[in-house]
């Protein structure tokens, strides 16, 4: 087997795996309108921004329309400002989430790269059209909820950065409902801007 095909063959079984994992989740924080996102399969890098090239793992299922978002939610979180956001939450051991970073070796814009982001219009989640993203807190993967999403993300571009940014949050281990989603949201755009 050549080295590229088998590369494709564990990409496929790890997606497999993180969707089998999806499915067995009983909690999740959904992201409404005031809230935040996340999806995965295909590997889409985006342009330079503050001299940083992160790849994000991007579903292909999801349009390439997302791109712009992932985009101004890096040079937000690029923003010494904006990543401060990470100070003012905890995980649900009460451990702060700049913490968490820490742990990982990485920083808010390079760990932006390590999030899946996952196309999840045919989940239960993404049927309520208040939803515009889902996740399991602690989970890295991300499932958005395009048709919600880009509806928002035309009106508000700024808004949608900062979704990606509060659905970031979660993967780090932040819960949600306590704190409100929309306590979140209005904390990421006073850190990161609106």
């Amino acid at each position: 087997m050549d080295v590229p095909l088998a590369k494709r063959i564990a990409a496929r079984v790890r997606a497999m795996a993180i969707a089998a994992a999806l499915l067995s989740w009983t909690h999740v924080s959904a992201a409404v309108p005031g809230d935040s996102l996340e999806i995965e399969s295909g590997f889409v890098a985006p342009a330079s921004v503050h001299a940083l090239t992160v790849p994000f793992f991007i579903d292909r299922r999801l349009p390439r329309a997302l791109q712009p978002a992932l985009e101004e939610a890096l040079r937000r979180l690029s923003d010494s400002r904006c990543a401060e956001i990470f100070t003012d939450f905890t995980d649900s051991g009460g451990r702060r989430l700049d913490r968490n970073l820490e742990e990982a070796a990485t920083s808010a814009p390079s760990y932006l790269g390590l999030v899946l982001f996952y196309d999840g219009r045919s989940t239960e989640p993404c049927r309520n059209s208040q939803v515009l993203a889902w996740t399991n807190p602690g989970s890295r993967a991300v499932l958005i909820c395009w048709d919600q999403f880009s509806a928002k993300q035309r009106g508000d571009a700024g808004f949608a950065a900062n979704t990606i940014i509060h659905e970031t949050l979660h993967t780090l281990g932040l819960g949600e409902t306590p704190p409100d989603p929309r306590v979140i949201t209005d904390r990421v755009a006073l850190r990161c801007g609106r």
